[in-house]
């Protein structure tokens, strides 16, 4: 029974000493494209109506930076967006919206247009501006 204590105390020191090591004791690793198996789920686009996307649009005062033929507004602060959206579909539009610095357009510059705008606007309305701001055929 003598020798029994010892050998017990020792594996369970053993055992504690590898637990702690194991606990924090690593470099973080961040998850990367060539480390994530699978496919990250894409945000969808809420459904949405064109005519009540244009009073979002000129409500959340997007014709004060960008042209839109559609909603008459001229401005050149932000793209030309009979321009910038031809050949786009919807995903890219939302995203464009929702994560403005995602990919600029040629000749602006990141961190212009409001980042908040995901937030601010319900999903219902950000649909509905989706709509409005979809290229016609």
């Amino acid at each position: 029974m003598r020798r029994f204590v010892p050998l017990v105390l020792l594996l369970s020191s053993v055992a504690f000493v590898l637990a702690a090591a194991g606990c924090g004791g690593a470099d973080e690793t961040t998850p990367t494209p060539e480390t994530v198996v699978g496919s990250v789920a894409q945000p969808t686009v809420p459904e949405g109506d064109a005519e009540a996307g244009e009073s979002v649009f000129t409500d959340a005062g997007c014709g004060a930076c960008h042209t839109f033929a559609a909603a008459g507004s001229s401005a050149e602060v932000g793209p030309d967006l009979d321009e910038s959206l031809q050949g786009k579909d919807e995903q890219y539009i939302y995203d464009s919206i929702v994560n403005p610095d995602a990919q600029i357009a040629e000749g602006f510059q990141p961190g212009v247009m409001p980042k908040n705008y995901g937030e601010q606007l319900e999903d219902e309305k950000l649909g509905d501006l989706v709509a409005f701001l979809q290229p016609q055929s």
